[in-house]
């Protein structure tokens, strides 16, 4: 990883947690801590932070607020979110691709066990960093600032190393003939690969995202993925449409009827 990257990286993890330690960078980047020291050393040169022992603290004046996108409702997410992390158990080996919904399943993986959770998300990767209960792998590759994400050809080959016993996908959003969609060509190279490389695939996406379609298409919903969460908001009509493809659909009134 080229040093430039690297400090972008930790400026993001700081904006988001406010701190650091020089440890917990180590680990995630995988240098060593006098290569962070020197990267936050840096950074305070800019103004960014304040070095203390042992770490770094976020300069007041760089906080910047999280910016979501337009329609963006926290509680679908986390109806969302709620559901997926009942199907995650101590010593799961699971993706998660990049995106919002993914971001608030790992915000709830702290009381687990032994999970290890692969990810193409930067802000994903740094969430679950703290958690010495998970072990969290960032893949390599191109860094794509709209999405704070890798991806790539060294993201891709990357993927083929590893095997994962549940894969969830974040879309945007989805036909009524059921096919996928995603807001970039990268996003749909690295779900179709990951796709491969899964026991288990569950789609993510809110009952808005029936409603709209992104530009790149994934694929259909019963090639890609065995399960779908949504809210519950979801229309009747959709529900029929992912009943009549054998996909199995859980929604927050259903999702604890039976074994998850």
């Amino acid at each position: 990883m080229f040093a430039i990257e690297r400090i972008r990286i930790i400026k993001n993890y700081i904006q988001n947690n406010h701190q650091a330690e020089v440890s917990t960078l180590s680990n995630m980047l995988n240098v060593s801590e006098v290569t962070i020291r020197r990267d936050l050393e840096k950074l305070e040169e800019e103004g960014f932070l304040t070095r203390t022992h042992g770490g770094a603290v976020l300069n007041k004046e760089e906080e910047e607020p999280v910016i979501y996108a337009e329609g963006y409702n926290p509680a679908d997410y986390n109806e969302i979110a709620d559901i997926a992390v009942q199907m995650i158990h101590d010593g799961d080996v699971i993706m998660l691709t990049n995106g919002l919904i993914n971001l608030h399943i790992a915000k709830k993986l702290g009381n687990k066990n032994n999970i290890t959770v692969l990810t193409n998300d930067i802000t994903i990767a740094m969430e679950l960093s703290g958690h010495k209960s998970v072990n969290v792998i960032l893949l390599g590759g191109d860094i794509d600032s709209r999405y704070n994400a890798v991806f790539g050809s060294l993201t891709v080959n990357n993927l083929k190393k590893f095997f994962v016993s549940k894969l969830f996908i974040d879309i945007d959003g989805i036909t009524s003939e059921l096919d996928l969609t995603v807001s970039s060509i990268d996003m749909a190279s690295l779900i179709q690969e990951a796709a491969h490389n899964a026991n288990q695939k569950i789609l993510l996406l809110t009952a808005d995202a029936f409603e709209k379609n992104s530009f790149y298409r994934v694929g259909k919903a019963q090639q890609i993925a065995d399960r779908m969460i949504t809210n519950s908001r979801i229309k009747d009509t959709y529900k029929n449409l992912i009943f009549n493809s054998n996909i199995q659909l859980f929604t927050s009134i259903d999702a604890f009827e039976g074994n998850v």
